[in-house]
């Protein structure tokens, strides 16, 4: 009866070395996978199982007769074609479809607010849940439209009078204001995440050099009609054209210029980055982060490509190398980015881990990218990927 304690003790000490193995097993393949770029490929490729090929993916017929407009926002690849709109989920399913007025889209996306504008027209559309939230007809000719995570929405139209107007309608379709323009064009406008600021980039042509121009706006107090609504200007060095903006979480307008990246804020300016010759690709669209693809000389005739995904906020920066494999396009979300090289189409995290890898020996007509849903867009078919 005295020897039990013994052996339970034994037993004990046994289990116990069982888990330390365990745990020193599971540390070690952590780690290996975290520094290793071989061991992670091959259990990405292996065991994780994210590569696959074309045809076998769900898939969305469709009828390059009808001229179809394929996009995609949250789970859903939708299709536009003879004014009909269909949302399809991540088994290729078609869900929902609704009636819109729209010949020549514009759409724009952020999260689960999909807004679909008759490019050249005055209708626009605020698309949430499968179904309409709002249409608004604008005594205008659009040319641009944008939504952020909340639903407020911003449209980008001209007249007979002003060169270009800004009108900003919160998620229910109510308007907040208008902003005109008469000596500048307005070329792309951006609403924070908190709903409190409004980025404005526009194009000054009327003096002898072109010059880009971002306004930060305060939104309450432009729709207190206050003097003080314009926070900060921004005004480019010369020449320079500003081609888009994006607010990250800290509330900062990223502007991305032709030739370099600056931050904007309400008390002030910053440089972020200076583009160079061997930067094939520079996309801020990816929340917190702008990615920058360069290519560097690896040997005699031979290049090596590396995403470099940078910090807007002061956080690390992420690398992620693309051997020697020319990106063909860029296309980023709030937290992804899709890259299509040769035969093949990548999709990779904001913090530079491989999520998807798509193998195709035939030619991509075009790539949409959701949130957590990717549509290959073929002449006749759309294979669907869940991420």
């Amino acid at each position: 009866m005295e020897e039990k304690p013994m052996i339970h003790s034994k037993e004990n000490i046994i289990k116990m070395c069982i888990w330390i193995f365990v745990i020193i097993c599971v540390v070690f393949l952590c780690a290996s996978y975290l520094i290793n770029d071989e061991f992670r490929n091959k259990i990405d490729m292996k065991i994780l199982k994210k590569e696959i090929t074309e045809n076998s993916a769900n898939m969305i017929e469709i009828n390059s007769d009808s001229n179809p407009h394929v996009d995609s926002f949250d789970k859903y690849i939708v299709v536009l074609s003879k004014n009909v709109l269909n949302f399809y989920n991540q088994e290729a399913t078609n869900v929902a479809q609704i009636d819109v007025n729209i010949t020549i889209p514009y759409m724009a996306s952020n999260g689960k607010y999909l807004t679909i504008a008759e490019n050249g027209g005055e209708k626009v559309y605020l698309i949430s849940d499968l179904g309409v939230k709002w249409e608004k007809d604008i005594s205008g000719e659009i040319y641009r439209v944008n939504v952020n995570k909340n639903g407020y929405v911003s449209v980008l139209f001209k007249n007979t009078t002003h060169t270009s107007i800004i009108a900003l309608y919160d998620t229910n379709g109510k308007e907040l204001f208008k902003y005109y323009f008469k000596e500048t064009h307005a070329i792309c406008a951006e609403v924070s995440e908190n709903d409190k600021y409004l980025a404005i980039g526009k194009i000054d042509y009327s003096g002898t050099v072109v010059k880009s121009i971002v306004e930060l706006i305060s939104i309450d107090s432009a729709i207190q009609n206050s003097k003080r609504y314009i926070l900060y200007t921004y005004e480019s060095e010369s020449g320079k054209i500003l081609n888009n903006i994006k607010f990250n979480s800290k509330h900062e307008a990223i502007c991305r210029f032709a030739s370099y990246v600056q931050k904007v804020t309400s008390l002030s300016d910053e440089r972020l980055y200076d583009v160079k010759n061997e930067d094939t690709f520079v996309d801020i669209n990816l929340g917190d982060h702008f990615v920058v693809i360069e290519k560097e000389n690896s040997g005699l005739f031979s290049y090596q490509y590396q995403m470099n995904i940078k910090s807007t906020t002061g956080k690390s920066d992420k690398l992620y190398i693309l051997e020697n494999d020319a990106p063909k396009s860029l296309q980023l979300n709030k937290n992804l980015i899709c890259t299509k090289l040769v035969g093949e189409v990548r999709v990779i995290s904001s913090n530079g881990w491989l999520i998807k890898k798509y193998k195709t020996n035939t030619e991509i007509q075009d790539i949409v990218l959701g949130d957590s849903i990717m549509g290959i867009v073929y002449n006749n078919k759309i294979e669907v990927i869940n991420l």
